[in-house]
């Protein structure tokens, strides 16, 4: 910025009229600027955050508070910038023109959403309390800087900007936070508003849980009646104190549409009925992807019942395998008899011989024999299995590896390859001599 220079020449771009913040006597990163007077730079040298002249994407002062912080000193102009690039709140440019100096009532005015103004109250000694809080008030439209103006701001009018909140907010997210915020507030008339405007039962479950002397029987039947899915049930249970378990358990069974709230139900919360939510878990989970979860975490699940399930509904084998992995007391032949009938390439008999204790390696080893079109499974079942049979395999590879990239792979990697016979295949298969190369470097 220092090369900066007083000229009046043309350049490309599109112009703005922006605001632009400035420390004491109108100096940004040490160059001096003046009112009136147009500045340029080399285009070639401008870049966003790092070069270039900078200003607020907009005529905003919110939108400076990121890079400038307030002070009783900090001064803003108005510029007319010629753009050169540009992200959400700022821009940068070769040519810019200080067009005038803002006074303090401009800056006001010129704020859209009271951040500034809350901002300024409650950093700059001296502000004028009561007209930045009429200002925020005013242009507050979701309750948040009268939130925060009544968090930080000494001197600010509570019951006011509890008022204008109460008005404003549209979800109870500012309610909850003035209520948990501000001394003085009034829990009473949040928590009434919370319920009113909280549509998914979130906030109520949150004021219910942070909220000193909120009512708990209220929040829960709102939590209840507004909770769609059965999270906020489900996560009320789980940590209110004095919550109604039946009640929620019943509401998380009704709402649940896929079974994992009744899952994290059953998982989490003290005297959770095991046997309804495992009923439902298998009732409304279409693809079993929960069922492992359920028998490996929850106490007294029923084992049989959730492996049943996930044989019948898995239609890859993926949840069947790690079912089998991960669930004590799982019966690994029927879950192995289903994860070979479910597989279609390979891949999921190679995992369950690789890390399955009591896998039949001959029958998984003859799945993926049958199963693999490319050589590759046959290769990784060669490679990481023990107890595997490397002849077996090694024919297959060289049977079904169509490129030679799967038998060079195999004679890399496989202990006790036929190195030989696998040099012979890749030279048949290899057409662009690509990996007959590198085989050939392999010792034998």
């Amino acid at each position: 910025m220092g090369q900066a220079f007083v000229e009046h020449t043309d350049s490309k771009g599109r112009k703005m009229i922006c605001i632009k913040a400035f420390e004491n006597g109108l100096v940004c990163k040490g160059f001096q600027y003046e009112v009136g007077k147009t500045y340029i730079m080399s285009r070639n040298k401008v870049k966003l955050c790092e070069s270039g002249f900078h200003a607020a994407n907009g005529t905003d002062p919110s939108l400076t508070l990121e890079y400038y912080p307030l002070t009783e000193t900090t001064e803003y102009c108005m510029v007319d910038i010629n753009v050169v690039s540009s992200d959400d709140d700022k821009v940068v440019g070769d040519k810019i023109k200080i067009l005038r100096k803002l006074s303090l009532d401009e800056v006001i005015e010129l704020d859209k959403t009271g951040e500034w103004c809350a901002c300024f109250a409650t950093y700059v000694k001296g502000a004028d309390i009561k007209k930045l809080q009429a200002a925020v008030i005013k242009k507050d439209k979701t309750g948040r800087w009268c939130c925060n103006f009544a968090c930080h701001v000494r001197g600010a009018d509570i019951k006011k900007l509890q008022a204008a909140v109460i008005n404003k907010d549209e979800t109870g997210e500012w309610c909850y936070n003035f209520a948990i915020g501000v001394e003085g507030a009034d829990i009473k008339k949040l928590e009434a508003a919370v319920i009113e405007k909280d549509k998914t039962g979130k906030w109520c479950y949150i004021f219910t849980e942070y909220v000193k002397g909120a009512d708990t029987k209220k929040l829960q039947a709102a939590v209840i009646k507004k909770d769609k899915t059965g999270e906020w049930c489900y996560k009320f249970a789980r940590d209110v104190e004095g919550a109604d378990i039946k009640k929620l358990q019943a509401a998380v069974i009704n709402k649940d549409e896929t079974g994992r709230w009744c899952c994290n139900f059953a998982i989490a919360v003290e005297g959770a009925d095991i046997k309804k939510l495992q009923a439902a878990v298998i009732k409304k989970d279409k693809a079993g992807e929960l069922y492992y979860d359920f028998a490996k975490y929850v106490k007294g699940a029923d084992i049989k019942k959730l492996q049943a399930a996930v044989i019948k509904k898995d239609e890859a084998g993926r949840r069947t395998y790690l079912f089998a992995l991960y669930v004590k007391g799982a019966d690994i032949k029927k879950l192995q008899a289903a994860v070979i009938k479910k597989d279609e390439t390979g891949y999921l008999c190679c995992f369950f011989a690789e890390f399955v204790k009591g896998a039949d390696i001959k029958k998984l080893q003859a799945a993926v024999i049958k199963k693999d079109k490319t050589g590759k499974w046959c290769g990784y079942f060669a490679e990481c299995v023990e107890g595997a049979g490397i002849k077996k395999l090694q024919a297959a590879v060289i049977n079904k590896d169509k490129t030679g990239y799967a038998c060079y792979k195999f004679a890399e990697c496989v202990k006790g390859a036929d190195i030989k016979k696998l040099q012979a295949a890749v030279a048949g298969k290899d057409k662009r001599n690509r990996w007959i190369k590198r085989l050939l470097s392999i010792r034998i």
